[in-house]
């Protein structure tokens, strides 16, 4: 069945705030292997900032408005996470508290489904847009049957680091509580199964969040100051699952927007790409 086109220019808002607390800012950079100082030590000057990815819990309200849409016609048994991106533009800290609002900007049909993409930002109490992000969730029930035009991504160049991170056992229900992402094909094996999956997957936005600490530890000196990442942009091309290493690289690719953009290279221990059209922009 294809998505409903209608809803393209739909925009959604919420009254409700999210209240950023230090104990669930931490958990959630725990929860994705982090080690930076930034979100943990309070003798810092300023004290400690929430992880930039803890945007997928405070825009998440925007977001599910989104998904919760009836009208768009998305079938979320054959849904998947597509691609996402954050631009950052000041810190959050704990104390503030978050407005996320919404806009459904296209559907592409595709061949073998269709992609609907959103707009979201968020909003602090002083009125200041702390985050926009981008979203796109693909509906593999939604095809057009005819063929896409290949894309392929340009070849990297050369390769400035390469780190590793390991996806724990029982990952995915660690970070499910932070990010506030409990899909139950994160956290029941079975039913993970039975959509044609080899068994729990790893949330695509904790794939994204290892890419963004590896960008931090690599690009940002040796303060590691996560601020100077200003945008990340990941698509997710395959499921990543519990016990896998997954190996990032990252490549410069040249001035963009102010600051210096990088393309980052993730693949799984098969060599095979768990993230594509992926890329960081640092001031």
């Amino acid at each position: 069945m294809p998505l409903n086109e209608e809803v393209i220019g739909r925009e959604y808002s919420s009254d409700d705030a999210v209240e950023i607390t230090a104990h669930e800012s931490i958990y959630y950079a725990l929860a994705y292997n982090e080690d930076n100082d930034a979100y943990f030590d309070n003798r810092r000057e300023g004290g400690i900032i929430t992880p930039p990815m803890y945007a997928v819990n405070y825009t998440g309200g925007g977001m599910g408005q989104v998904l919760m849409d009836p009208d768009t016609g998305m079938n979320f048994g054959a849904m998947v996470h597509y691609s996402q991106e954050f631009e950052w533009f000041i810190p959050v800290k704990p104390g503030d508290k978050i407005k996320s609002s919404a806009k459904i900007t296209h559907i592409d049909v595709r061949e073998k489904g269709s992609i609907l993409g959103c707009e979201i930002s968020g909003v602090n109490q002083n009125g200041e847009t702390v985050t926009k992000a981008k979203a796109e969730f693909f509906d593999r029930s939604a095809g057009s049957g005819k063929p896409d035009e290949r894309v392929m991504d340009p070849e990297p160049g050369k390769i400035l680091w390469t780190q590793d991170m390991k996806v724990r056992n029982g990952q995915t229900y660690i970070y499910a509580e932070p990010s506030g992402d409990h899909n139950i094909i994160h956290i029941d094996d079975n039913v993970a199964k039975q959509v044609g999956l080899p068994g729990i997957i790893l949330q695509g936005l904790c794939t994204m969040a290892f890419a963004h600490k590896t960008v931090v530890d690599n690009l940002t000196g040796p303060e590691r100051d996560p601020l100077k990442v200003r945008k990340l942009k990941v698509q997710f091309s395959r499921p990543v699952l519990p016990g896998q290493t997954i190996t990032y690289q990252g490549y410069e690719i040249g001035d963009e927007d102010s600051g210096k953009k990088y393309g980052i290279i993730a693949q799984n221990n098969e060599g095979k790409h768990v993230l594509r059209s992926s890329y960081c922009i640092i001031k």
